[in-house]
């Protein structure tokens, strides 16, 4: 199976899987990686064939163990074995990473060509649809009334994830879920850098800080400047609207995933996102994905957080030397 044949099948390439499977091969050879249980050992080949098969369709478990030849209980054992490693090579190789200060560089340039200085990334929230879970279902029932867990991620410019955060309940709204992030506390603890006095970007479901800008709510008195704020900022934050729509177009298991298991949800969700930016590393595109998915946000609403001064004077600088693109 070759060419576009492999691709209608595991949306993706025959060399981008090639070169999935090459550093994956690496990472197991030096991360002490074992086979568990006493099943005969499969072919790392095929472990991640039936793994990305699995993402990328919404073909029933059982369905999906039996095109494999193999029962269930091992087909689930090979795809946690299989993100485990993926997690792993990720640690190795940095594919999904906080930008250095040279690709950071790069980053703000770009942004900054469509508008918006400053810009390292963009925060948004998605939903991914599951079963009930056992314990506290009722906190995973989410806005639009069906039961979810949230993905939390940052973006670049290349539509590349640079930090990602899953599993909390559909419930809690953006911003809380920032709050709980592993994010949030290395931006607080100063274990994360922000070259240059950059800043993420995102929507008012977030509250204001200087490393994290968002628009003006509209309250019917906003300057013209403000207004021209808002649709500068918002021509920049929709490349996380476009991440969210290429990972879910690409790996279609995320639409509806059919497991109780919550730290396997999450596993799946993140180990969907490294492999999302193999596939963008590799120049692996698709077509027509960000019309077919469209993503769901939280309503906005206001945060019950007072800006320091710090972060309103630099939106306000930002605000006044911006030109302005919009008619008054």
């Amino acid at each position: 199976m070759v060419g576009d044949e492999f691709k209608s099948h595991f949306r993706l390439t025959s060399t981008t899987f090639e070169g999935l499977l090459t550093k994956l091969h690496a990472t197991k050879d030096t991360s002490g990686h074992v086979e568990q249980g006493g099943t005969p050992k499969m072919p790392l080949e095929k472990e991640m064939l039936i793994t990305i098969w699995y993402l990328v369709n919404i073909e029933s478990f059982r369905s999906v163990a039996n095109r494999f030849g193999i029962s269930k209980s091992t087909c689930w054992d090979v795809l946690c074995r299989t993100c485990k490693l993926v997690l792993a090579m990720n640690n190795k190789y940095k594919i999904l990473s906080w930008p250095n200060r040279q690709r950071s560089v790069q980053i703000i340039e770009a942004f900054k060509r469509k508008g918006m200085p400053g810009v390292i990334g963009a925060i948004d929230g998605c939903h991914m649809r599951i079963i009930a879970p056992v314990k506290h279902h009722v906190s995973y029932i989410n806005r639009k009334g069906y039961h979810s867990v949230l993905l939390q991620a940052v973006c670049d410019n290349r539509l590349l994830f640079t930090d990602v955060y899953a599993g909390q309940p559909g419930s809690l709204h953006d911003y809380a879920v920032f709050c709980k992030s592993d994010l949030f506390r290395r931006i607080e603890t100063h274990d994360i850098t922000f070259w240059d006095n950059s800043h993420i970007i995102g929507d008012l479901a977030y509250a204001l800080h200087d490393y994290l800008l968002v628009g003006f709510k509209n309250t019917g008195y906003l300057t013209l400047q403000q207004k021209n704020f808002n649709v500068i900022l918002n021509k920049s934050r929709v490349t996380i609207e476009n991440s969210f729509a290429l990972l879910k177009g690409r790996f279609r298991r995320l639409k509806f995933i059919e497991t109780q298991k919550l730290d396997l949800i999450s596993l799946l969700i993140v180990t969907s996102c490294i492999l999302h930016n193999v596939c963008i590393l590799y120049n692996d595109t698709l077509e027509n994905v960000f019309n077919e998915f469209a993503v769901e946000n939280d309503e906005y609403n206001e945060r019950d957080v007072i800006p320091n001064q710090e972060a309103v004077g630099k939106r306000n600088n930002i605000v006044n030397s911006l030109p302005v693109v919009i008619n008054g």
